[in-house]
């Protein structure tokens, strides 16, 4: 009676050992999650590299050094991408080069299709692709002036074209242009002068509020036409452009001594760097 009362209890306790053992397979969490691949593409903002002006103006220590080239732009070892990559652990490639452009008639290395061109060759669109982010469009406001339904059009068809090229290539990838951080004040406020921390004189630009107005328009209708995301990077950094508090501040002036440290003059600081890529760590 114990030998069959043994069995029993030992059957019993195996068939409930295996069932455990089933439902904690099904039910347990995978152990490791995907790693995201991200592709940037953008202009002097997302770039940041070494600017010589900055470095003499600030003093030495606080420029940050150019990344390896990798056959790309030019890019600041401290930069959006390499703080993204941080704050998320995602493998971040980035191929934003200075002056870059969507469509203006300049030098084809200054072209978003440039950028295109060089992943696509460097094999960094993939189907492991997650995420593709796009910021581009200011420098055209200024480099191909004319009517702004033109504009727009030229704009949208550009990015039509080079979306279509990123999707073939990377057709799991989330895409999403990103809007310019908020560089000046909402009516254009501008602080070129940060001397020695004396209080800074504003001094409205209305016609830099208007390009930064224009392109995210641009942006947004691209992102409609094209099915992308369009992430607005300004509302999520109001008060903290040029000529925000210094503590609060992210974008540096022209002739400045007392913003946090910072590799080009009129773009974002190491501090705000930091800060947007977080910014976009949370979007993605």
């Amino acid at each position: 009676m114990f030998a069959t009362l043994t069995r029993r209890l030992i059957a019993t306790t195996l068939a409930a050992t295996a069932c455990l053992s089933l439902n904690t397979s099904i039910f347990a969490p995978e152990a490791h999650a995907q790693q995201k691949q991200v592709v940037m593409f953008g202009d002097s903002l997302l770039a940041n590299p070494y600017f010589l002006w900055a470095d003499r103006f600030q003093g030495p220590g606080k420029v940050t050094p150019n990344a390896p080239g990798q056959w790309r732009c030019p890019r600041g070892e401290n930069r959006v991408a390499s703080a993204l990559a941080r704050h998320t652990g995602a493998k971040v490639e980035d191929f934003a080069c200075t002056g870059a452009v969507a469509y203006a008639p300049i030098e084809q290395n200054k072209r978003l299709s440039k950028q295109v061109t060089t992943a696509l060759e460097q094999n960094q669109l993939t189907p492991s692709t997650t995420n593709v982010l796009i910021q581009i469009g200011f420098n055209d406001t200024w480099k191909a002036p004319g009517f702004y339904n033109v504009q727009t059009k030229n704009f949208v068809d550009e990015m039509r074209t080079q979306v279509a090229r990123i999707r073939q290539a990377a057709p799991n990838a989330r895409i999403a242009f990103l809007g310019y951080p908020a560089m000046v004040g909402p009516n254009g406020e501008v602080c070129a002068i940060h001397w020695n921390n004396s209080p800074a004189l504003p001094i409205q630009f209305g016609f830099v509020r208007s390009a930064f107005n224009s392109v995210h328009d641009w942006q947004r209708q691209a992102a409609n036409a094209t099915g992308a995301e369009w992430i607005d990077l300004e509302k999520e950094s109001s008060g903290h452009d040029m000529c925000a508090p210094q503590d609060q501040r992210w974008v540096a002036g022209i002739f400045d001594n007392s913003s946090a440290p910072y590799n080009i003059t009129t773009h974002l600081t190491h501090h705000g760097n930091d800060q947007i890529a977080g910014i976009i760590a949370r979007k993605i």
